[in-house]
C-alpha cells in the first residue's frame, strides 16, 4: 500500500472537517425544514379553521335573519283584519272583545309572546296579555321606534327588551289602514320571543357567540354573563343615547373587557387572545353576529396531531442523515482521486486548445472587461502586420478607424458586456501599413461560476472585397431607382389631386347636411314655439267658446267640442313634426337620451318592441351626435317600414377605438348580394353620414334572419 504523504494527510483532515460541517448543516437543515413545515402546517390548519368558522357563521347569520323575519307577513295579515279596524274606528266593549279574540287566536296559532293593537296616539287598546300581571293595555308606547315608523306608513321590525315584561323579543309592526287605504287608523304589533332563537342557534360551547347591536350592546349570547353588556368600550355620549332609547332597559351596560388589537384578534381583561370573526345580519343594518374563539385552544388542537405524527418522521430523517454522511465520506475520497485525473486531462486539453487557437488560419482575439487585448492568433498579427508584443495589453479600439471606435464604444461594447454575445458586427481595421480592412466580427463571452463575463472570444472575417462588390451593386440600384423616381412622383401628384377633389366633395356634402340639420332645427323651433303657441291659444279660446255655447245652444257646444279635439290632434301633429325634424332632447340632454326617446316614440306608434341598450360614452361634439342619431333614426324607420320585425334592438357602446352603434331586427331580411337593396337611398344616406364623421358603416342581412347595421366611429381621446 502506498504511504500517504503529508499533503494527503492534510487533505483527508480537511475532508473530515468538511463532512462534519456538512453533517451539522444537514441536521440544521432538517430541523429548520421541520420547523418551517410545522409553521406551514399550523398556518394551513388555522386557515382551515377560519374557513370552517366563517362557513358556520354564514349559515348562522342566514338562519338568524330568517328567524327574525318570519313574522313580517303575519303582522301584515293581522293589520288587515276587519275586527281590528272596527275597534280602532268605534271603541266599544263589543269591538274590543272581537279584536281581543283575534289577537288571542294569532298569539296561540303562531306561538307568539304577545299581540296587541295601538291607536293613533300610541295607547294600547287591545292585547293578548290583557289579563296578565305585566299587561300593558292602556299604556302609551308611542316612544317606540317600531310604532313611529308604522304610524308613518312604514312597517318595521325592532329588537328590544320589553319595558313592562322585561323580556327580550322581536317586535313586528304594521299600519292599520281604513277600507279605502287612504288613512292610518292605528298600528298592529306582534312580539316574538328570542329565547327559542337563542337556544336553537346559539348552543353552549367553548366558543363565544354574540348578537350585537350597532352600538355594541350584546342582545343574544350563548353565555348568560355577556347579555346586555357592551362588547367594546364606548363613550359616555353613546351610553346616554342607549339609555334614552329605552331599547335595552335601564342599564347599567357594563363593558365586557374585550379590546381589538388587530384585525382578526381581540383580548380580554386577562390578556387572553381570541380569534375574532363578525358578519352583518341581513335586513338588520348595523347588527352583527360575533364569534370569539380561544387562540391557545385552537393552537393546541393544531399542534398535538403534528407532534404525534411528524415527530417520529423527523427522528427517522436525522438517523438517515447520519448514514448518508458516512456514505458521502467514502464518495468524497473517490471524488478527490477522480478530480486529480480530471485536472490532468484538463491541462492537456488546454494545451491542445492553445495550439488550435494560434495555428487556425482565422483572425482570432480575446479582450478583457476593459477592452484590452489579452490574446491574439498568429493569423491575426500576420494579417495586421504587427508583432505580438506590440498588440497584447493595448485596447482593441486602437486598431479601429475613428468611425468604428465610436460605434464600438457607444453601441457594441455595452450590448456585448450585457448579453455576452454579438454577431456579424461591421468594423474597419487600420493595418500597420495604413490600409483599411472591412471585417465582420462575431464574439461570445467566457463567464465565471458567478455568470460574470471574464473575457471574449472573437472571430474577425475579412469582407473588404465583398463590401466593394456590394457598393458597385448599390450604385447600379440607385441609377435604376432614379429612373423610376420621376414616374413615382407623377403618380403621387395625380393621387394628391384626386384626394383633394375627394376632400372637396366630402366637405361640400358635410356642409349640405349641416345646412339641412340647421334648417330642420329652425323649422322645428318655429313649429314648436310659434305655431304651437298659436294653436294652444286657439285651443284656450275654443274651450271658452265650448263652455259658453253649451248652455245656449247644445249643438253649437258639440261643434265647439269637436273643434277642441281637432285642435288637440293638430297640436300633437305639430309636436311630432317638430320632434322628427330636430328633437330638442338631442340638444338638451345628448345622444343617449335622444336615442332612448326615439325608440320610445317608435314603440308607441307601432306594435314593434323596441329595446335600447347603452354604455357610458365619452363626451362627443354635436356633429357626431347628430350623425349617429340620424343613422339610428333611418335604420329603425327602415326596419319598421320593410322588415316586418317584432323586435328592434338599438345598442350604443364604446371600445378602445371609439363609439359603436348597432341596430338589429328579427325581420324578413334581404339578399345582401342584391345591389339594388344594399344601395338604396336610405342606406346610402347612412353611409354618407358615417363617412363624413370618419366612421364606417357595415350592413349584414340574410333572408328570414333579420338585418344588422353597425356604425363604428373613431373618437380621439
Amino acid at each position: 500500500m502506498k504511504k500517504l504523504s503529508h499533503a494527503d494527510i492534510l487533505l483527508f483532515m480537511r475532508l473530515r472537517i468538511i463532512i462534519l460541517i456538512l453533517a451539522l448543516f444537514a441536521f440544521l437543515s432538517v430541523s429548520a425544514g421541520g420547523l418551517l413545515y410545522y409553521h406551514s402546517f399550523k398556518k394551513a390548519a388555522f386557515q382551515k379553521t377560519e374557513a370552517d368558522a366563517y362557513s358556520k357563521m354564514k349559515l348562522l347569520t342566514d338562519h338568524l335573519s330568517s328567524y327574525l323575519s318570519e313574522h313580517i307577513k303575519p303582522v301584515k295579515t293581522l293589520s288587515g283584519i276587519k275586527e281590528l279596524k272596527t275597534a280602532l274606528k268605534d271603541t266599544n266593549l263589543e269591538s274590543i272583545y272581537q279584536a281581543n279574540q283575534i289577537l288571542d287566536n294569532f298569539t296561540k296559532s303562531l306561538d307568539l309572546e304577545v299581540s296587541y293593537l295601538m291607536d293613533k296616539n300610541g295607547i294600547t287598546l287591545c292585547s293578548s296579555n290583557r289579563n296578565a300581571k305585566d299587561s300593558f293595555v292602556g299604556k302609551n308606547f308611542s316612544f317606540r321606534p317600531y310604532y313611529k315608523k308604522a304610524i308613518n306608513g312604514n312597517p318595521a321590525t325592532y329588537l328590544a327588551l320589553g319595558t313592562t315584561s322585561r323580556k327580550r323579543g322581536v317586535y313586528y309592526s304594521h299600519p292599520v289602514y281604513d277600507e279605502s287605504h287612504g288613512s292610518i287608523l292605528g298600528v298592529a304589533i306582534i312580539k316574538a320571543s328570542v329565547e327559542f332563537v337563542e337556544t336553537k342557534l346559539f348552543p353552549k360551547s367553548d366558543n363565544t357567540l354574540l348578537f350585537v347591536d350597532p352600538n355594541g350592546v350584546i342582545f343574544i349570547s350563548n353565555k348568560d354573563s355577556f347579555k346586555f353588556k357592551l362588547l367594546w368600550e364606548i363613550t359616555e355620549k353613546k351610553i346616554d343615547a342607549i339609555e334614552n332609547s329605552r331599547q335595552f332597559g335601564n342599564g347599567p351596560w357594563v363593558w365586557t373587557g374585550f379590546s381589538k388589537n388587530q384585525t382578526d384578534y381581540v383580548t380580554d381583561k386577562n390578556n387572553t387572545q381570541y380569534l375574532f370573526t363578525s358578519l352583518n345580519v341581513k335586513n338588520y343594518p348595523g347588527w352583527k353576529i360575533v364569534n370569539l374563539r380561544n387562540y391557545k385552544g385552537i393552537e393546541k388542537q393544531v399542534s398535538e396531531p403534528f407532534v404525534r405524527v411528524i415527530g417520529p418522521i423527523v427522528s427517522f430523517i436525522l438517523i438517515l442523515t447520519g448514514i448518508l454522511v458516512l456514505i458521502l465520506y467514502q464518495l468524497g475520497i473517490q471524488e478527490i482521486t477522480k478530480r486529480k485525473k480530471v485536472e490532468e486531462e484538463l491541462r492537456l486539453s488546454e494545451e491542445r486548445y492553445r495550439h488550435i487557437y494560434h495555428k487556425t488560419p482565422v483572425m482570432l482575439h480575446s479582450i478583457d472587461t476593459k477592452g484590452k487585448i489579452i490574446r491574439v492568433s498568429d493569423h491575426w498579427v500576420e494579417v495586421m502586420g504587427y508583432k505580438r508584443e506590440d498588440v497584447i495589453g493595448k485596447k482593441l479600439i486602437s486598431f479601429f478607424t475613428p468611425e468604428s471606435q465610436k460605434y464600438a464604444i457607444d453601441v457594441i461594447f455595452p450590448k456585448f458586456f450585457s448579453t455576452g454575445f454579438c454577431k456579424d458586427i461591421p468594423y474597419t481595421y487600420a493595418k500597420k501599413n495604413g490600409e483599411k480592412m472591412d471585417i465582420m466580427l462575431s464574439a461570445y463571452g467566457v463567464r465565471d461560476e458567478k455568470n460574470d463575463i471574464l473575457r471574449s472570444l472573437a472571430v474577425s472575417v475579412d469582407v473588404t472585397e465583398k463590401n466593394r462588390t456590394q457598393k458597385d451593386l448599390q450604385l447600379a440600384k440607385e441609377k435604376l431607382s432614379q429612373y423610376s423616381l420621376d414616374l413615382e412622383q407623377q403618380v403621387k401628384k395625380r393621387t394628391a389631386q384626386l384626394e383633394k377633389s375627394q376632400d372637396s366633395l366630402k366637405n361640400l356634402s358635410k356642409n349640405i347636411i349641416t345646412s339641412q340639420e340647421r334648417e330642420k332645427a329652425l323649422v322645428a323651433g318655429e313649429l314648436h314655439d310659434h305655431l304651437g303657441q298659436v294653436l294652444t291659444a286657439l285651443r284656450i279660446d275654443a274651450v271658452w267658446v265650448e263652455k259658453y255655447l253649451t248652455d245656449i245652444d247644445k249643438s253649437a257646444g258639440n261643434r265647439a267640442e269637436k273643434m277642441c279635439s281637432l285642435i288637440d290632434d293638430t297640436i300633437n301633429d305639430v309636436r311630432d313634426m317638430a320632434y322628427r325634424l330636430r328633437p330638442r332632447v338631442l340638444d338638451d340632454l345628448g345622444l343617449v337620451d335622444a336615442l332612448e326617446s326615439l325608440l320610445s316614440d317608435f314603440e308607441k306608434r307601432s306594435n314593434v318592441s323596441c329595446v335600447f341598450k347603452n354604455d357610458k360614452i365619452p363626451k362627443i361634439n354635436d356633429t357626431l351626435a347628430t350623425a349617429l342619431y340620424r343613422i339610428g333614426q333611418e335604420a329603425v324607420t327602415n326596419s319598421l317600414k320593410h322588415s316586418n320585425a317584432t323586435t328592434i334592438t338599438l345598442e350604443l357602446k364604446n371600445d378602445e377605438e371609439g363609439i359603436i352603434l348597432v341596430i338589429q331586427d328579427n325581420g324578413c331580411g334581404f339578399d345582401a348580394g342584391n345591389g339594388n337593396k344594399v344601395n338604396g337611398f336610405g342606406l346610402e344616406g347612412m353611409r354618407e353620414r358615417a363617412n363624413l364623421v370618419g366612421g364606417k358603416l357595415d350592413i349584414s342581412s340574410r333572408l328570414s334572419e333579420g338585418t344588422s347595421i353597425c356604425c363604428k366611429v373613431k373618437v380621439k381621446g
